[in-house]
């Protein structure tokens, strides 16, 4: 304690991890501890530390206090307003509770309870400085600056060493449109400590607020002359430059603190940076290997191997950057920046496991790792983990949950797995806190677009069209409500404009025809099209577009060019395959139509054309050929429920051995958590094979409470139920199955069994 006084915190954390280890259940260590990590801003450590503490003296005040304080910032007021309620019970007139309690009553709008908070704070504490300062920002929220501004000043007389003091009053007279007062009172704050640089940092701010960026420029430069041996002056200055648009100036400057300061890895770190920013990563990569000569294996050194290692993943030069990434793991297993990249180079290797693995470790040190969690959600999506991408996704946003691009990321995953609803519910708090941010309306669209939701796709629309006015979606949005409601000339006005700000546009184009078609204009739905592709000759979407409008007027020649030639311009894309197949059989032409078939899983590697090939395989008495190319989609893409399906299917026909029915279970035994009846049923029959009727009988019911009225499931219980010998269940679920009218495997037997149960 007494050296936390001294402001001695190193020696003091010391000390504190000795009480600890001493005893576990010390809630004053755990404390103290917390208060060490709040003054460095360790939120997250803090909180864990001061929750540590009520929870093994729910009555200790201070740590109440505390916790009620982190939970306010975090917007959780009602668990502030219990850590307050709390203290008050036991110490009614507690200065701090009632700070915290009308801080939290502020944040929930109470402005009236919440100063009369604040004034009984004041009453009992007079030189209570957060209330003074709590107090004067609630006048000034109800508009009395003046009261709010004399309390400010008078608390700020008091409390010359307090930065916040400073700030606060500084605030107010911004609020009242008083610049020189502003300047006056930041000025003040940097005179009472010349050498903090963030002193500074706050007039600069406030001179880039108002616009002038030469008064700005001017307090960073004289930081650098009043500070010469402060490197974060210097990279403020030259971080200012960058963010002015000014690179060649940021960039002179650092080449000269480079040259000034040889030894100073800080100023070439940052140069790389620079380069790395602007894409010259011949230029990064010179820099951080004179850093990774100059400081070996020194902090410097492990962040310059680790940034270099970055740039050659980029650059698919993957060995050498495991290697540097290896030498620093090897130094300090726990690096997190390296622990990063090495899960990117498992990620782009197909490992995502290892890539996992690491991010985990990572995690456990830093909970809080946005990067981390985003890069574990795309490994898990790479396994097709669905579930534990989307768990990964919503941990990055509970870490920070304002950032846009971690949000968006959450929603194209909802989208993706036809979770609309949620995604809704991310969109529209991302409203509250990113209002002007346009991919949250596009966003919105998309959600409203698949729902069919066209009064709110239309209030998307105009909100896109009234504020901005060169944005193509809200045109577009509109020309589908248009066509939605059969308004097909106003749908094609409008889908027009679209096409007019982004020429080409796809979707656009699609609609478009699709508007045409209604109006049978045919012709105009091609001349469209067409215009697309001369602008841009190696616009495949447009010629797969151009080959189904002809298909659609039976021009199977004219199809079949365009469709040839998208694959030309793509030959990975699926869908121009899957059409040139309808082409085929249109020409009654089967047998090329399975080639084509082949050529497009071979080219594609689509796992849903591979699956209709080795369907179309199978039919035909190629069982092998199917098997193979099934266990092909399997290999590559594991979680393809489907795939495993049929080939199962296929291993369980006439009497299977053992080893058949061993790998039919294999492929299927993850199933039993599904919700589809199809797979249900193999399950099922799986079992069944396996001669294990009760698991057969109870997969089957699940399955056929999914009401799916699919007859095999009927025809399969029936047998299940004549293995155990309840004749009048098998009779059942076999009549239910002729009697839907339904072709099925082995409709014939089924047919027989009946006679045979009559």
């Amino acid at each position: 304690m007494e050296l936390f006084d001294q402001g001695n915190y190193t020696k003091a954390r010391l000390e504190f991890k000795n009480v600890l280890q001493i005893d576990p259940k010390d809630a004053d260590g755990y404390y103290m501890f917390g208060l060490l990590e709040e003054k460095e801003e360790n939120w997250r450590k803090a909180f864990s530390l001061f929750f540590r503490a009520v929870e093994l003296n729910p009555e200790h005040q201070d740590a109440q206090v505390h916790l009620g304080t982190i939970y306010v910032l975090a917007g959780e007021t009602i668990k502030a307003l219990e850590a307050a309620e709390v203290v008050l019970r036991i110490t009614p007139n507690h200065s701090e509770a009632l700070v915290l309690r009308g801080f939290a009553l502020a944040k929930s709008g109470e402005n009236d309870a919440a100063i009369e908070d604040v004034l009984s704070a004041i009453s009992s504490d007079p030189g209570n400085v957060e209330a003074a300062s709590l107090l004067s920002a609630l006048y000034a929220d109800r508009g009395e600056l003046d009261r709010a501004i004399k309390i400010a000043k008078d608390s700020l007389e008091e409390h010359k060493d307090r930065v916040a003091s400073y700030l606060l009053l500084a605030r107010l007279y911004a609020k009242a449109n008083d610049e020189d007062s502003v300047i006056q009172v930041l000025t003040d704050l940097i005179q009472s400590n010349p050498n903090e640089l963030q002193h500074r940092l706050h007039l600069v701010s406030y001179f880039k607020e108002k616009g002038n960026s030469e008064l700005a420029e001017g307090v960073l430069r004289q930081a650098v002359t009043d500070l010469p041996d402060s490197s974060e002056a210097k990279l403020a200055l030259v971080s200012y430059l960058k963010s002015n648009k000014n690179s060649a100036a940021a960039e002179s400057l650092l080449s000269d603190y480079v040259a000034q300061n040889p030894k100073n890895n800080t100023f070439k770190l940052e140069l790389a940076k620079h380069h790395i920013g602007l894409n010259r990563k011949d230029e990064a990569i010179k820099v951080l290997s004179d850093v990774i000569n100059q400081a070996v294996l020194a902090e410097d050194g492990l962040t310059a191997r680790t940034l270099k290692a970055s740039i050659l993943v980029k650059e698919g030069s993957i060995k050498q950057a495991g290697q540097l990434v290896e030498e620093v793991l090897e130094e300090d297993p726990k690096y997190k920046d390296a622990l990063l990249v090495r899960a990117g180079i498992a990620l782009v290797s197909d490992d995502p496991d290892r890539g996992i693995a690491d991010l985990r470790t990572l995690l456990r040190e830093d909970p809080g790792h946005v990067k981390a969690h985003r890069l574990k959600a795309r490994s898990h999506l790479k396994k097709g983990e669905i579930e534990l991408a989307r768990q990964s996704l919503e941990n990055a946003v509970k870490a920070q949950p304002q950032e846009t691009a971690t949000n968006f990321e959450l929603v194209q995953l909802l989208i993706q797995i036809g979770e609309f609803d949620d995604a809704k519910v991310v969109l529209q708090k991302m409203r509250r806190f990113a209002p002007k941010e346009i991919s949250v309306l596009r966003g919105l669209g998309i959600v409203y677009l698949k729902q069919k939701n066209w009064g709110e796709l239309q209030k998307i629309a105009d909100t896109l069209q009234s504020e901005y006015e060169a944005e193509p979606l809200g045109y577009y949005y509109q020309g589908l409500v248009e066509e939605s409601n059969g308004r097909l000339e106003q749908s094609v006005e409008s889908l027009t404009r679209s096409l007019e700000l982004k020429p080409g546009a796809i979707d656009v184009l699609v609609a478009l025809a699709k508007s045409y078609f209604g109006l049978k204009q045919v012709d105009e739905a091609l001349n469209q099209v067409n215009q697309a592709v001369n602008t841009d000759p190696k616009h495949y979407l447009a010629y797969n577009l151009l080959g189904e409008i002809h298909l659609s007027q039976n021009r199977l020649v004219e199809a079949d060019e365009a469709f040839e030639r998208s694959l030309s311009i793509n030959e990975k894309w699926p869908v121009p395959y899957r059409n040139l197949v309808k082409v085929r059989l249109m020409e009654g032409k089967q047998a090329d139509a399975i080639a084509m078939l082949r050529r497009g899983f071979q080219n594609s590697q689509d796992p849903a054309l591979g699956i209709e090939l080795a369907n179309t395989q199978d039919k035909l008495g190629q069982v092998d050929e199917s098997k193979r190319i099934y266990q092909q989609i399997l290999d590559k893409y594991p979680e393809n429920m489907l795939a495993a399906n049929n080939l199962a299917m296929i291993l369980l026909r006439g009497e299977p051995d053992q080893v058949k029915q061993d790998q039919a279970l294999k492929l299927v035994e993850g199933f039993s958590t599904s919700e589809n009846p199809i797979v249900l049923d193999t399950l099922g029959w799986t079992h069944y094979k396996r001669g294990e009727m009760d698991k057969a009988i109870s997969v089957l019911r699940r399955a056929l409470r999914k009401n799916s009225k699919i007859p095999e499931i009927d025809y399969h219980l029936a047998l299940a139920y004549e293995q155990i010998g309840d004749m009048d269940a098998a009779k059942t679920h076999l009549d239910a199955a002729l009697a839907s009218g339904k072709p099925f495997e082995g409709i014939t037997e089924a047919k027989s069994l009946q006679a045979r149960l009559q």
